[in-house]
């Protein structure tokens, strides 16, 4: 394998990733005040609260989710038991934590 391969996936990654990390803290304040509004809600209800259409919105806002949730601002709220892999977007919620609700 040619080294040049190498180091352009490399960097394409990193960009990627960093491309992703400033969507994502850009989305972050839109996703903490709808939460803060609305309370606990699933994917696809807090996207249509903040205003975003579309499945790529639906991805850019689980990602911001996630970013959130790892920083300790946003909590998940499991699906019940039982629940078909494939539906468990539609049941899984997220909460702000008691720290950001303030």
């Amino acid at each position: 394998m040619d080294a040049s391969i190498v180091v352009v996936g490399v960097v394409s990654g990193l960009v990627a990733t960093w491309m992703l990390r400033g969507r994502s803290k850009k989305l972050a304040p839109l996703i903490e005040s709808t939460l803060r509004a609305h309370g606990a809600l699933t994917l696809p209800a807090l996207t249509e609260a903040a205003g975003l259409k579309g499945f790529s919105a639906r991805g850019k806002v689980a990602l911001a989710v996630n970013a959130l949730a790892s920083e300790g601002k946003v909590r998940t709220i499991p699906a019940p038991d039982g629940t078909p892999q494939l539906q468990k977007v539609n049941f899984i919620k997220y909460e702000l934590t008691v720290a950001t609700q303030k």
